[in-house]
């Protein structure tokens, strides 16, 4: 079967918008919770069981953002490799296939700004 690159640059573009909205619930979450936190809504005086339940929220938020990205990321990547397959490829084609090593940088980042973010909130919220 002969693989198109036009068809190969449709999936890419699919895939690229799927990591972006992918990110729009976590985000939203992570926007409410830092409101909560420098309005002083939700602190290390908050109780226990309100800073259990904003972690845990933001731990599965987390979770399911992460495994989306890399998912999305593995799919992606997958795409890159089979870009070198294709006959007459394009300038812009070659700039996708030439993308797999970054887009493990972006899944390495993404997985150490994520616990970052989750450690910093935890921090915060039972410091004595």
């Amino acid at each position: 079967m002969a693989i198109r690159e036009k068809d190969l640059l449709q999936i890419w573009n699919g895939q690229r918008s799927q990591r972006i909205t992918s990110q729009l619930a976590p985000t939203i979450l992570l926007a409410a919770v830092l409101a909560l936190t420098t309005t002083g809504k939700l602190n290390y005086k908050s109780p226990a069981d309100i800073k259990a339940f904003a972690v845990g929220l933001v731990a599965a938020g987390g979770v399911f953002s992460v495994s989306g990205m890399l998912a999305s990321i593995r799919d992606s990547r997958a795409l890159a490799r089979t870009m070198h397959e294709v006959d007459d490829i394009s300038q812009l084609g070659l700039s996708v296939a030439k993308n797999s090593g970054n887009l493990i940088a972006l899944g390495l980042f993404f997985i150490l700004l994520s616990l970052f973010n989750f450690v910093v909130l935890c921090l915060f919220l039972f410091k004595k």
